[in-house]
């Protein structure tokens, strides 16, 4: 393919262009490179709009999520349409877990592993680091805390574990002026693709998203990444703190836990030392698993229900509470 001498011609496959293949507007041999979803491509394949037969390069990124139990079938159904004997398969990702590496082994010819770095570990040019809050109302403490310190310098990236908790520390955050605006995907395609593009230009110093924005895109000059919920997985942590570090520039990544994530906190003090980071030793002696701990994570069940955030006071919570419940009750007497 890099022996022709023209220019590549390369497309994305949006919807646009699947319309115009579908309808034979555009030939399925114009283009040289296609960059696709893996649904959106077996639409086009099924419709046969796009002979993928005569591929000779078939590259997965974020191959561990492509090969994991929710996408496996789609990227098998890619594979099948390959047919070309001399097809070459490529997969990258931050992170290979041994499952997938399985998978590479069972579909790939006298396949050759390369590692950057030590597998279990991230970035060395991000510097790690852990803050505990003691509580849910401790966070925002230690947020403001960074700010007074001079330690939050843009642009910075904060991830949560749910809409609701994005949503939240948004509003948290704008009434206290940072210049903050938060992504997820209940935000429109158009809303996401405008708050990115701000993001980019520095117009808006820091954005507020959930694991939606942990894998494919590349910000350059992201300063710092701040886990304000505890990642689910060591996979995870490596692809949400690689969002900085990128490029060969330096990074700095920080994770605030509390009481409740002295489990969850294991794989990643974990993914700590293996990175070359200085861990003190009751950090290496806390990173100790269990094979039953081991076993929680794996099942997602290490993760607690969090405490909503907000800083009202408890008083004006309950006092809002009544009024709730005082016009609720009058509705009821009027009807």
């Amino acid at each position: 393919i890099f022996g022709k001498k023209r220019p590549l011609q390369v497309a994305l496959l949006s919807k646009s262009l699947g319309a115009k293949l579908k309808n034979k507007v555009v030939s399925d041999k114009k283009y040289d490179i296609i960059i696709s979803t893996p649904l959106r491509l077996i639409d086009v394949v099924k419709n046969e709009a796009l002979d993928l037969s005569k591929v000779k390069h078939l590259i997965f990124d974020e191959a561990d999520k492509l090969f994991d139990k929710t996408f496996v079938e789609q990227s098998d159904d890619i594979l099948s349409a390959c047919r070309e004997p001399s097809l070459r398969k490529a997969m990258f990702s931050a992170t290979i877990p041994s499952n997938v590496e399985e998978i590479a082994q069972s579909i790939m010819m006298d396949p050759v592993r390369v590692i950057i770095g030590h597998k279990e570990a991230a970035n060395t040019n991000i510097e790690q680091k852990l803050i505990f809050c003691g509580n849910e109302e401790g966070k925002l403490i230690a947020i403001r805390q960074l700010v007074q310190e001079g330690e939050f310098k843009p642009p910075i990236i904060i991830f949560l574990e749910s809409i609701t908790r994005a949503k939240a520390l948004y509003h948290e955050l704008m009434y206290d002026r940072i210049n903050v605006d938060v992504i997820h995907a209940e935000r429109t395609a158009l809303q996401r693709d405008r708050i990115i593009e701000r993001f980019k230009t520095g117009e808006l110093w820091c954005l507020i998203c959930t694991d939606v924005l942990a894998r494919g895109i590349d910000f350059k000059g992201v300063n710092l990444v701040i886990n304000y919920d505890v990642p689910g997985s060591s996979q995870a942590y490596v692809h949400r703190i690689g969002r900085t570090g990128r490029g060969g520039r330096s990074g700095k990544a920080i994770t605030f836990y509390t009481k409740q994530d002295s489990v969850a906190i294991k794989p990643i003090i974990n993914v700590m030392k293996q990175s070359g980071c200085e861990v003190s030793e009751w950090m290496d002696k806390m990173a100790k698993m269990t094979r039953k701990e081991k076993e929680s994570i794996k099942n997602g069940k290490a993760h607690k229900e969090r405490k909503q955030i907000t800083t009202v006071p408890k008083m004006d919570k309950a006092k809002r509470r009544r009024q709730q419940e005082m016009i609720a009750a009058s509705k009821r007497r009027k009807k």
